[in-house]
């Protein structure tokens, strides 16, 4: 087993949810400290290697919605709270808010250009990449103007729902990207903003890899071959990502990987085993959803990301080369950040 020590980038964290909705269903306390039972904090990454941080706006609000939280416990495989997206402004607002004080009080970096990233995978410290989960708060295209210059580096089209950019996930009739997702997309890729098609329907995810000129991520899902739930990807989506440069970030959303009550870190490692098998390992990357899971089960064996050594290790006794392993941690998604930001 390679015993070398990968610096790591995780394509997806919810880490401004945390102090905003009460820590998640995480443990509470200052992110500085080493908390036991929570997934995330600046010790683990620093136990973890882990440099950058897809530092995630969720600018939704939990509400009591039952129809929709069954809707969402089909996309889990358990009751979780439906989300209202009703003054989403201000909610993005106040998540920027909290990643800049972040920012200033931990000294973690903002990254605003490819530069900023290259230097953080080369330092030691920690950066974010803020990106925004779901475009409900967008009202036209030319919003993303505005918000690259607060450092929004990249956008979700949808979140589970149907919003006028394209068709979620949990849409009961995908009728795909829209003529406005199609404008969001271009200005996306005029301003330099990562395009990422996590949470989207199948058809809204094969339309916005054509229409993007730039690659397109999966930020945190799985492989749907192994786990049939509509928030993983099927074969179809990770044949055009692979064509067009794009990446898949696997998640450690436990519903995801298995149908057992827990998954094991081993029912992970299946997913990159078989993306790679099938696909090759520039597909691959890391996006664990950590402070975003609610309550969800994480893989045995990988409980925080810390850990993620750990599955690179085990990664490596599956046959992954150490160039291999490096693209999984983080050489895809340096590629395409250069693509994109430069």
């Amino acid at each position: 087993m390679s015993q070398r020590k990968f610096p790591v980038v995780d394509l997806h964290q919810d880490v401004s949810g945390y102090f905003f909705y009460h820590g998640g269903g995480a443990a509470l306390g200052d992110f500085s400290r080493d908390i036991p039972g929570r997934e995330a904090d600046i010790p683990k990454y620093r136990k973890g290697g882990v440099r950058v941080v897809f530092a995630s706006i969720f600018p939704g609000v939990e509400t009591f919605r039952p129809v929709e939280s069954k809707t969402l416990e089909e996309l889990y495989g358990r009751w979780i709270p439906s989300v209202g997206f009703r003054v989403p402004q201000a909610i993005l607002w106040e998540h920027i808010s909290i990643y800049y004080k972040l920012s200033e009080f931990y000294g973690i970096k903002i990254v605003e250009a490819y530069e900023d990233f290259e230097s953080c995978v080369k330092g030691d410290g920690l950066c974010f990449l803020l990106h925004l989960e779901g475009a409900e708060a967008i009202d036209e295209p030319y919003d993303l103007t505005i918000l690259k210059k607060l450092g929004l580096r990249s956008l979700g089209l949808t979140w589970n729902y149907t919003n006028k950019y394209g068709s979620g996930c949990s849409s009961r009739k995908d009728t795909g990207l829209t003529s406005e997702g199609e404008e969001l997309i271009r200005v996306a890729n005029k301003l330099g903003i990562v395009i990422d098609v996590a949470h989207a329907s199948k058809k809204t995810a094969l339309e916005a890899i054509e229409v993007s000129s730039k690659p397109v991520i999966v930020s945190h899902a799985n492989v749907r071959r192994l786990v049939d739930r509509a928030r993983n990807v099927d074969d179809e989506v990770l044949d055009a990502l692979r064509r067009k440069g794009g990446i898949i970030g696997l998640s450690a959303i436990g519903p995801l990987i298995s149908s057992k009550p827990r998954p094991s870190l081993d029912d992970l490692v299946e997913h990159f085993t078989y993306v790679r098998e099938n696909f090759g390992a520039d597909l691959l990357a890391i996006g664990t959803d950590f402070l975003g899971l609610l309550g969800l089960p994480v893989p045995e064996g990988f409980e925080s990301i810390e850990k993620v050594q750990v599955l690179l290790g085990r990664l490596a006794e599956k046959g992954f080369t150490d160039g291999e392993l490096e693209k999984v941690a983080y050489g895809n998604i340096s590629r395409v950040l250069r693509s994109t930001l430069t």
